[in-house]
């Protein structure tokens, strides 16, 4: 199956951001599509953006190893997050002002998949870095079900 060809499906998205500024919380519900390319499964959906107005492509990648990558479209960036349980990695944030380098640190990452009915969860809880200054704590939460 490709991307073109995903199955439709319900997605509940919750998404917290805890920063010194303060924290957010944001919930949607959506409908997106699942695909399995070889062995990796995507999901795919628009997120809405705090204008109420334009919707930001984002693809939720799950690898065979249990680890994820996130990645997110606006019209003024790009960025690609990859969490691996206990790991940090690496992350560039595509700007039209140049490219920042980030440090991810995945606290926590717990998947669950079904395929009959091809259902699933996955939450990911993680710090984002700067030059080893904590920019924030952070969560995401999406449940998906065909």
């Amino acid at each position: 199956m490709n991307l073109k060809n995903g199955i439709p499906v319900n997605i509940f998205l919750k998404t917290v951001i805890n920063q010194k500024e303060g924290n957010e919380e944001f919930l949607f519900e959506l409908t997106g599509q699942v695909a399995r390319v070889g062995n990796n499964l995507y999901v795919r959906y628009e997120e809405p953006q705090p204008d109420g107005v334009s919707f930001s492509p984002v693809t939720l990648k799950i690898y065979p190893d249990q680890s994820v990558q996130l990645i997110r479209t606006t019209a003024d960036a790009r960025v690609r997050l990859h969490f691996q349980y206990k790991e940090t990695t690496e992350t560039i944030y595509k700007t039209p002002y140049g490219s920042m380098f980030f440090h991810v640190y995945t606290q926590n990452l717990q998947i669950s998949l079904t395929d009959q009915p091809m259902a699933g969860k996955v939450w990911v809880n993680y710090e984002l870095l700067m030059q080893d200054e904590k920019i924030g704590n952070y969560e995401v939460y999406l449940e998906f079900t065909a």
